[in-house]
């Protein structure tokens, strides 16, 4: 399997597809996790929920050490996420479009229950 894994969110009544996760392999035993909401269907837990599965998907079937997450500043929506993942803000880096992401880690030997 590649580097890459992508998964539609769905909602169950009705089913429809409401956004995106994604994990993406990095160097160090580390995965950069992504997510999307469409705005219709923000502020519902799918983000989180979909969140929860793919960290633990990291964990247990890519043997993951720690998850990262990039969120362009002044995302609060995604910080917010990020922290009730359990992740720390370890700082900030240049995009490549000229803004500024603010860096988040989570630690997954730190994360031993299940969501």
């Amino acid at each position: 399997m590649g580097s890459l894994r992508h998964w539609g969110i769905w909602s169950l009544g009705p089913d429809v597809l409401v956004g995106g996760v994604e994990l993406r392999t990095l160097e160090n035993d580390e995965v950069n996790l992504s997510y999307l909401v469409f705005p219709g269907q923000r502020r519902r837990g799918f983000a989180l929920r979909a969140a929860q599965l793919a960290v633990e998907y990291a964990r247990t079937s890519l043997s993951a050490q720690a998850v990262v997450i990039k969120m362009l500043t002044g995302n609060e929506s995604s910080r917010n996420l990020a922290i009730a993942l359990g992740a720390h803000y370890v700082g900030d880096e240049p995009s490549d479009g000229g803004a500024t992401f603010n860096v988040f880690r989570l630690n997954l030997d730190d994360t031993s229950r299940e969501e």
